[in-house]
């Protein structure tokens, strides 16, 4: 097979789009998660007086840090789902349509 110099060059250049979009996206919600789940381990570990002060009844703010990791954990899946299908699919599909070509 001959490869032609452009076709392959449209191919890596679809592909370094779609990289540069994912990341775009997903080190800031690395970033995001990584420092509510450090920050809470690191809170229990050092604070305890902190995390065990009661917010309602028998309900300490450790147990609402620990709920909001879960909820932060699937509001990020959900939105990474949604982004997925708008940019990152259609992206996707063109450096495959560009890989394709250049073969």
């Amino acid at each position: 097979m001959v490869h032609t110099g452009t076709s392959l060059e449209a191919a890596h250049a679809s592909i370094r789009v779609l990289v540069g979009e994912k990341l775009r996206y997903l080190v800031p919600m690395t970033i995001m998660f990584m420092t509510c789940y450090i920050g809470l381990t690191i809170l229990a570990a050092f604070a305890k007086g902190v995390v065990g002060m009661k917010i309602v009844g028998s309900v300490n703010l450790g147990f609402v840090l620990i709920a909001f990791n879960y909820v932060l954990s699937w509001a990020l899946a959900i939105a990474y789902g949604c982004i997925a299908q708008k940019k990152f699919d259609p992206l996707a599909a063109r450096a495959a349509a560009a890989s394709r070509k250049a073969e």
